[in-house]
């Protein structure tokens, strides 16, 4: 059980979130695909995803509604930012997401 899911195929930030998941003493754990976001999500405190990934934002319709979501993408794509929004998700271009990281998770 995890306190950290992440879906990210980007090495950079799967490196960046297990960094500040260990400094504040949270668990992490990554998946490969969106079923195994949704099977993991119920024993979490927050997910987080790529929403570069294609079927990320699919995944977030099907995730807890009460579950924290954070979810990263390019600053341009403002059109996923807004359906991920939609869902429940915090949608943070990468740039924030990376400065914001360590807050995020420290309010866990």
């Amino acid at each position: 059980m995890a306190d950290v899911i992440y879906w990210v195929q980007d090495l950079l930030f799967v490196s960046k979130i297990r960094e500040v998941a260990q400094q504040l003493q949270l668990a992490a754990a990554s998946v490969r695909d969106a079923q195994a976001l949704i099977d993991q999500s119920a024993h979490s405190k927050i997910v987080i995803v790529d929403l570069r990934i294609a079927a990320a934002v699919d995944a977030l319709e099907r995730l807890p509604p009460s579950l924290l979501k954070v979810g990263f993408i390019d600053h341009e794509r403002t059109d996923v930012m807004e359906r991920a929004e939609s869902l429940g998700c915090r949608a943070l271009a990468k740039g924030k997401f990376s400065t914001e990281l360590p807050r995020i998770l420290a309010e866990l």
